[in-house]
């Protein structure tokens, strides 16, 4: 009786240790960066133009990004910008129509094959909306509290 009280233990800590993870060295061994970066500020540049439309909601079966966009005609041509799923919503949305004149600082990316503009900050009629932080996240709160974020947030532009 007295040797299962001892041999108990030695069993226990033998499990224990087979369970731990072997790893092998390899001298070839190459890593990989792993980030993606949606959104680099160093890459990030502003477009001038007069809007061509407003989409508040894309339609069904288009290849564009969810959300609202501003087409806008620029001396390199159309460009579709990407505004997010809350710039148009709220007390103190955006507020933008056909004609107006815009400056819209942000990133071009290829989504679904096609060319979009990542919209960061968009300044029409003496306003500066901020629609995504530095990283290209979208601000959720101008929708919720129903006032947009001013650019004294980040600065004056």
């Amino acid at each position: 009786m007295k040797w299962r009280f001892r041999v108990l233990p030695v069993l226990a800590l033998a499990l224990c240790i087979s369970a731990l993870p072997i790893y092998a060295q390899s001298s070839d061994v190459s890593t990989k960066t792993t980030t993606h970066l949606w959104y680099d500020m160093a890459k990030e540049i502003t477009l001038t133009g007069t809007v061509i439309s407003v989409v508040k909601t894309p339609a069904r079966g288009t290849e564009t990004l969810i959300g609202s966009h501003l087409v806008m005609q620029t001396n390199a041509g159309p460009v579709d910008a990407s505004l997010g799923s809350y710039a148009l919503k709220g007390k103190g949305a955006l507020s933008v129509s056909t004609g107006d004149s815009v400056r819209v600082n942000g990133v071009m990316k290829t989504v679904r094959g096609k060319q979009v503009f990542i919209a960061r900050v968009v300044t029409t009629n003496g306003h500066a909306y901020v629609l995504r932080n530095e990283h290209g996240i979208v601000y959720l709160h101008s929708a919720q509290k129903g006032t947009a974020t001013s650019a004294t947030k980040g600065g004056t532009l």
